[in-house]
């Protein structure tokens, strides 16, 4: 799911007053004024209106062209903000403020070289210039130089402690490092200075979401939302923060509230999707997934999405697909690879998907699930040393995982090394003690040791926990017919025959001759 950083605010400087000095006509000075009172107001359509017509009388205003020029990019006219700040630099070529806002114009146009050079320009004139460090921090944070960015607002910071900006940005660099606790240091600095600054508490808790702590993530994202009640970017990451807690009836909510704040919001949308993914719902999931991709075609999360919705409803094609268009977006993305091996993994193209797993762990060498899978995929070939290995490596990776437990022990229980297995169930039945196919292979293994009551013993466990499990009733009647206890073995058979017949899953090849052995045994013991 996307959570959304609100760190980039660029700064934007205007001339507030002019001096004769400067002006050759005192009307000129006048209208620039009444064009700063308009742009103060906000009135960018009218402030445009004063500096033109003060340029008609003086066009060697600078300050006339970059004030025009800052009115433009607040309408998001960048080309003709652009042309203004050109003409003020021509005008005035050391005049730091216009190269400063010309950069932050290429830069919110995506051209961040240009907007480097124009900021290195506007420090080069201007060494103590804050907010030119500040914003030059921001586009190389843009271009992923993160430690470049921190230098930059550091520096911005130095000269101006009071600069919140240049510490939520920082904070924002910090917290894509991964490096959460000292990015809500910066953001509670940033909250010092500016106790009602929204972004800054939408940040915060975003690392209080990375960092699981996600009471506090609410608690900071419901302020952002009491500040400012048309924050999308909040509501967001509030629903982010309701479905890590498992309650997507809320997260939807929040979701459903930020696209209505911003019909263009491709995040809220996969994010909304993934919500209706978890509660069940493939078919809205796919819908919000598409309609991510159609707003923004560059989303590969959302591909990815949507190719896992399509793999669980069986669309492996249409899931393949998507996973494809997803890796020409992003080719470093692990998890995608992950995806795509387990599709192919689905239609039995074993090597494909072990390709696929091990891309995606030579992306990420600490990708436990892609080890699993690939381990799987061994498996079922019937290489169990390489499976072995895998889950092995699974495992060292995060020890809870309990279904690589589980396989590797299913791997020794294969190779007649039932200790090792049974050690393997046991720390899979501790991780997750609801697992009833651990408790009937574990008693499989000690029904091959000998240990025959233990076997039921852990037969009846796997009932208990799943009623439905054939496997186990057969096994526990094999287990108690070889023990005498005849009566035990017949109801045991019985309720196997009973599930099979009700089609439950769980069956394994050769369940036919498993059939016929259980309605013969029946028919023996109860001729007896």
């Amino acid at each position: 799911m996307n959570l959304c950083l609100v760190a980039v605010l660029f700064l934007l400087g205007v001339y507030l007053s002019s001096y004769a000095k400067d002006i050759n006509s005192s009307d000129a000075v006048e209208i620039f004024n009444r064009g700063n009172s308009y742009l103060a107001m906000g009135d960018y359509e009218n402030a445009i209106k004063e500096y033109t017509r003060a340029i008609e009388i003086n066009p060697k205003l600078a300050e006339a062209y970059l004030n025009r020029g800052t009115a433009y990019y607040d309408l998001g006219d960048n080309k003709r903000a652009i042309a203004d700040y050109n003409r003020a630099i021509e005008i005035n070529p050391k005049d730091a403020l216009a190269y400063t806002n010309r950069g932050v114009a290429y830069s919110d146009m995506g051209d961040y070289e240009r907007a480097i050079a124009d900021l290195n320009r506007a420090l080069e004139i201007n060494p103590k210039y804050a907010d030119a460090y500040y914003n030059r921090g921001n586009a190389y944070s843009h271009l992923g130089d993160k430690e470049r960015a921190i230098a930059d607002y550091t520096r911005a910071i130095e000269i101006n402690p009071k600069l919140a900006e240049a510490y939520i940005g920082r904070g924002a660099a910090y917290s894509d490092m991964g490096d959460n606790e000292r990015a809500i240091a910066d953001l509670n600095r940033a909250l010092e200075i500016n106790p009602e600054y929204a972004e800054a508490y939408n940040n915060r808790g975003v690392a209080y979401s990375d960092m699981g702590d996600n009471e506090r993530a609410i608690a900071d994202l419901n302020r952002a939302i009491e500040i400012n009640p048309k924050f999308a970017e909040a509501y967001n990451n509030r629903g982010k923060a309701y479905s890590d807690m498992g309650d997507n009836e809320r997260a939807i909510a929040d979701y459903t509230r930020a696209i209505g704040i911003n019909r263009k919001y491709a995040e809220a949308y996969n994010n909304r999707g993934a919500a209706y993914a978890l509660m069940g719902d493939k078919e809205r999931a796919i819908a919000d997934y598409t309609r991510a991709i159609g707003i923004n075609p560059k989303l590969a999360e959302a591909y990815n999405n949507r190719g896992a919705a399509y793999a669980l409803m069986g669309d492996k094609e249409q899931a393949i697909a998507d996973f494809n268009h997803a890796l020409e977006i992003n080719p470093k993305y692990a998890e995608v690879y992950n995806n795509r091996g387990n599709a192919y993994a689905a239609i039995r193209d074993k090597g494909r998907a072990i390709a696929d797993y091990t891309r995606a762990i030579e992306i990420n060498p600490k990708f436990a699930d892609a080890y699993y899978n690939r381990g799987t995929a061994y498996y079922k070939m019937g290489y169990k040393e390489r499976a072995i290995a895998d889950y092995t490596r699974a495992i060292e990776i995060n020890p809870k995982f309990a279904e690589a437990y589980y396989y590797r022990g299913n791997a020794y229980y294969n190779m007649s090394d039932n200790e090792r297995a049974i050690a393997d169930y046991n720390r899979a039945i501790e991780i997750n003690p609801k697992d009833a196919l651990a408790y009937t292979n574990r008693g499989n293994a000690y029904y091959n040791m000998g240990y025959k009551e233990r076997a039921i013993a852990d037969y009846n466990r796997a009932i208990e926990i799943n009623p439905k499990d054939a496997g186990a009733y057969f096994n526990k009647g094999l287990a108690c017919d070889s023990l005498g206890r005849f009566q035990e073995a017949v109801e045991a058979y019985k309720n196997f025959l009973s599930c099979v017949s009700a089609g439950t899953p769980n069956q394994t090849p050769g369940m036919d001759d498993l059939i016929e052995m259980a309605r013969q045994r029946i028919k023996e013991l109860e001729g007896k």
